[in-house]
């Protein structure tokens, strides 16, 4: 086995991939990030690759290389350098023919990037293609034009609120007012429009994965802490023991220090939180607030949907899809 395929079967074990092996747009990817075999001045990182691999390995490294320096380099120089993207803060590594190493920011998001995140975000599947459009906010029968304009504006100026490490804590007491969905609707419009790694995770799925002896090390558990962007789903509904406040207060922490916004999904406002003090003055410090108004949104969409099941056309049918 050669050392392309090793590697790519230790991605498919620590679930970076999660298909057999086959020449497509993730393969043209891995490909690019070693330099074809007998070409370039260094032989770091080389690969023998047969002709169908370098065209494809061309071709995937080309759309990349659009507007970018290295944009009108020959084949023979296409071969001789690797590129790799950068799922985490964006944009991408490129390495030319001498082995120097340049980073180059992408100004604009393409489509497979997007879902590549999207797929390796840890979102619940119903919401996975969720965008803004999706969240009909009318479901909740009176005036949230406030609400609406704080969830827009962190939006648009998402790379703002970045800078500072701002992110939103969306909460009420109401289950199924819409929060969860929310939450995904702006992680995928941020995959979207902007650079950088987003993750899900549930509140008691995180807790598990700590009680299973998972360490900072394990690439689930580092994402956590690493990526761009975050939501926590379901905060507040933890145990209340000592060891819970001691790893939410290592990951809330760390990305306050590395102000890489988090968005928080909860039943409780932020000073009713059963946690550390320290925790939630992180959390005050570092979001601004959107209460949902305290409607089933949830339940109000399921009895729509068994009443549309069981006597049809004569149920009228709801304008949009809710939380």
């Amino acid at each position: 086995m050669d050392v392309r395929n090793t590697e790519y079967l230790a991605r498919l074990v620590r679930g970076e991939v999660v298909q057999a092996y086959t020449l497509d747009i993730r393969d043209a990817e891995h490909l690019a990030r070693f330099r074809v075999s007998g070409k370039g001045n260094i032989s770091y990182r080389a690969e023998h690759m047969n002709a169908e691999e370098q065209n494809i390995r061309r071709t995937w490294i080309r759309k990349h290389l659009t507007g970018t320096q290295f944009q009108n380099r020959n084949n023979d120089y296409i071969d001789g350098m690797r590129l790799e993207l950068d799922h985490n803060i964006g944009g991408m590594w490129i390495e030319d023919i001498d082995g120097y190493l340049y980073h180059t920011k992408c100004q604009k998001v393409s489509e497979e990037d997007s879902q590549f995140r999207k797929s390796r975000a840890m979102m619940p599947f119903e919401f996975l293609n969720a965008s803004g459009k999706d969240f009909d906010w009318t479901r909740y029968g009176m005036n949230v034009d406030g609400i609406k304009r704080t969830v827009n504006e962190f939006l648009a100026r998402y790379e703002e609120f970045q800078e500072k490490g701002m992110g939103l804590y969306i909460y009420s007491a109401e289950k199924g007012s819409g929060k969860t969905m929310l939450s995904c609707c702006l992680l995928n419009e941020i995959s979207k429009r902007y650079i950088g790694s987003i993750k899900f995770v549930n509140t008691l799925n995180f807790l598990e994965m700590t009680k299973k002896g998972y360490h900072y090390d394990n690439p689930d558990v580092e994402s956590l802490y690493v990526c761009r962007t975050l939501v926590i789903d379901d905060i507040g509904v933890q145990l209340d023991k000592g060891w819970v406040d001691t790893v939410f207060y290592r990951l809330i922490n760390t990305r306050y220090e590395n102000r890489k916004p988090t968005i928080y999904t909860s039943n409780l406002q932020i000073a009713d939180l059963k946690m550390d003090d320290r925790i939630k003055d992180r959390i005050d410090s570092t979001c601004f607030e959107v209460h949902l108004p305290e409607v089933p949104v949830r339940r109000i969409i399921r009895k729509e949907e068994k009443e549309r099941m069981m006597f049809g056309a004569d149920v009228p049918k709801p304008g949009k899809k809710g939380a």
